[in-house]
């Protein structure tokens, strides 16, 4: 609607019958005085949004700007006002009036975040330099306005650079929190008293710490005090949580307190109402998640608060209380509210399996954010791929800091508006491709999960068609684009280049050329060579990882130097149906035991078939021209991701059992489990495997990679 205002103004303008000028504020005169209420904090914001303003203007002869420190009664032209007011009852107020556009802020930042948006805004009129400044999305008419989320935190890449993130008017946590998320370790020196652990199974267990311990909260006080002093400071805000495991501990003080052997709580709880007590200008702040996402029974200190997560609620953008799921999510905010002054959300906004796959999700966090504006949520910590790149990462971060702010906003506004500021040239091919995606999940509805493989992607969201001809057209036009815009897309096709090489895996079969046929031997194509070769250039843009865990890049590309070095006989078998032994039940993605391309050893999700059960394969042959062949089999061991080798393999012809292997037949590699063993087949007979999982531990997954007969 903004953008629709500004250009009624200025077409009133041109015509001589300016709506500025008849209803309110001119911001086209050619003449501006910039001035304060001589405060020396709103004199400084003044200044700052002068100095800006000024440095801006291309055409100093056609737009005259002074700064003034005191009321000047004398000049008759157009004034902007700017005075910050620490007790106004809204983050800031604007009184648009004729001769005169008045802005109370309750702080400096809000005021630095404003005067960059209106000098934004004015550039409509004058002729201003607002190449690096994010497009503006505040209409400046006349009326009080509150921020729908007071704490707000993109958790991306670019939000990093506090030069962004104050123009941006975001949150952050390095920057903001002394002690964030599960970094509690922090606070405890080396070697320090065993009594800070917490008491599992009676003993104590350094994996979990016990909050009600005297030497935790001496600990924790001294850290403060060391790093940040008593008097005279800033307020400092700490995170206080138990790391991220399910153990709770049981001593004597933690279950008077209230604990229980699922719900720490009460001794958290307890312990931060201490230090709320003890330092009343700080802020202390759980997590509420595993052990600690139960409501305490008791009250909690005026300066405490809570970080809820969103990891047990659907990531499609509607959520409907007559689910569930929602239903309790809800519940359960309300009751934290009834005990806390703060209830913060730790919510979830990248696929930490998938950090180089795009991943549409603005519409959906848009849609969950009116929901949980509604809900009463006061800030919201969106957790995303952090200090690693992203493709989009740029245009999400300014759009999730704008609707943080105003949920109401046009995404698909945003979006383009962003593209047309920095991408003059290549801006509508990124912007079109990346709206299609986000439409489409929009649309559907769709629930993607924050860890979800590539093959989900291509499954859901991801159009492999649309994705490749985006690829290639953005290739396309690179030559045409100069200094930021080539460097920016330069970054983004040799970090989809990835995406690129995925889908060719994850498609590659001999009918399409990613394999060849070398005389009865696989081989791999040299058709990706190019791509590797651009993808090998991300290392050069800081672009280290794919994935959250165990994921770098250079480790990615090995493997695909392993693959193309890779020569094997072409497998007999034609096709495998994987079923449950215990289930019945038919298994997805049994392909990936018989297409030709080996697993990565450093990814389950690299061409790794994975059950949860016992499993039995039904084998459809190829014609083959001897009795004697070669069964080789290959299982992932992954003992983090309960990855183990398999207890028994049994082979079954004609539905006899006529081999069974077990662990003294396996060939045991670091990662991988190899079983390769000659039987006798011929043509006509019925192959049947079945593979029994390990029962070393209790849900053990079978991982395992082609089941080659040759």
């Amino acid at each position: 609607m903004y953008r629709f205002s500004a250009f009624l103004a200025l077409l009133f303008y041109l015509f001589g019958t300016s709506i500025s000028q008849a209803e309110g504020f001119d911001f086209s005169d050619n003449k501006l005085l910039v001035l304060s209420n001589g405060d020396a904090a709103s004199l400084e914001a003044a200044k700052y949004f002068f100095y800006h303003l000024d440095k801006r203007n291309l055409n100093k002869e056609k737009l005259a700007i002074a700064y003034t420190e005191q009321e000047d009664s004398s000049f008759e032209r157009s004034k902007i006002y700017i005075e910050i007011v620490p007790d106004l009852d809204c983050d800031y107020e604007i009184i648009n009036a004729k001769g005169q556009l008045s802005i109370y802020g309750k702080d400096r930042a809000v005021l630095r975040w404003i005067s960059y948006m209106l000098i934004d805004y004015m550039a409509i009129y004058h002729q201003l330099d607002v190449s690096d400044l994010v497009p503006n999305y505040v209409d400046f008419k006349t009326g009080k306005v509150n921020f729908a989320f007071q704490y707000r935190d993109p958790h991306l890449r670019p939000n990093m650079d506090q030069d962004i993130s104050g123009m941006l008017f975001t949150n952050n946590v390095d920057r903001d929190w002394s002690i964030w998320g599960h970094n509690l370790g922090k606070v405890f020196p080396v070697g320090y008293s065993n009594n800070i652990y917490a008491l599992v199974g009676g003993k104590r267990d350094n994996e979990q710490y016990c909050f009600s311990a005297i030497e935790t909260k001496n600990a924790i006080v001294q850290y403060i005090v060391d790093n940040h002093g008593i008097d005279n400071r800033n307020p400092q805000w700490f995170t206080i949580s138990p790391n991220d495991n399910d153990k709770v501990c049981m001593c004597d003080a933690c279950l008077k307190l209230g604990n229980k052997t699922n719900n720490a709580t009460p001794a958290v709880i307890a312990l931060m109402n201490q230090l709320g007590e003890q330092f009343p200008k700080d802020h202390f702040y759980t997590i509420g998640y595993r052990t600690t996402e139960e409501v305490p029974l008791v009250n909690m200190a005026p300066n405490t608060g809570v970080l809820l997560s969103t990891v047990n609620i659907s990531k499609a953008p509607i959520l409907d209380k007559g689910n569930s799921h929602v239903r309790r999510f809800s519940t359960l905010l309300g009751q934290w509210k009834k005990k806390t002054p703060a209830v913060y959300l730790w919510d979830y906004i990248s696929n930490f399996d998938e950090y180089l796959t795009p991943f549409p999700n603005l519409m959906r966090v848009q849609e969950q954010l009116l929901f949980f504006k509604n809900e009463g949520v006061d800030g919201i910590f969106m957790n995303g791929s952090g200090y690693d790149y992203a493709p989009f990462d740029d245009v999400k971060t300014y759009v999730l800091s704008a609707i943080m702010i105003d949920p109401s906003l046009s995404v698909n506004d945003l979006v383009k508006r962003y593209y047309e500021r920095f991408y003059p040239v290549s801006g509508t091919l990124i912007s079109d491709y990346f709206l299609d995606m986000e439409k489409g999940m929009y649309d559907r509805n769709m629930n993607i999960d924050m860890y979800s493989s590539f093959r989900t992607a291509m499954l859901t969201y991801l159009n492999p068609a649309k994705f490749k001809r985006f690829y290639a057209d953005l290739i396309a036009i690179e030559g045409q684009l100069k200094g930021n815009e080539y460097e920016q897309v330069d970054q983004l096709i040799s970090a989809l280049s990835y995406v690129q090489l995925q889908l060719n895996y994850h498609q590659g079969s001999l009918q399409n050329g990613f394999l060849k046929n070398s005389n009865g031997i696989i081989e791999f194509s040299s058709d990706n060579d190019a791509t590797l070769v651009r993808l090998r250039k991300a290392l050069t843009y800081d672009i280290l990882n794919y994935k959250e865990e165990k994921g770098e890049l250079k480790i990615f590309l090995k493997e695909w130097d392993v693959l193309k070095k890779k020569r094997y006989p072409i497998n007999k078998i034609k096709s495998i149906q994987a079923k449950g032994i215990f289930s019945g039940e038919e298994i997805d993605h049994s392909s990936l035991l018989y297409d030709n391309i080996k697993g990565f050893e450093s990814d389950f999700h690299q061409g790794w078939f994975l059950a949860g059960e016992d499993v039995l394969l039904s084998c459809e042959l190829n014609t083959l021209t001897k009795r004697d062949a070669i069964l080789e089999l290959s299982f992932l061991i992954n003992k983090r991701h309960r990855m183990l080798s398999p207890q028994m393999v049994e082979v079954l012809i004609d539905g006899k059992i006529v081999h069974t292997f077990g662990a003294a037949d396996f060939e045991y590699k670091e990662n991988v489990v190899n079983l390769k063993k000659e039987i006798a087949i011929s043509n006509g007979k019925k192959l049947e495997i079945k593979i029994y999982k390990s029962r070393e531990v209790n849900k053990s997954i079978i991982a395992s990679d082609e089941i080659q007969l040759y």
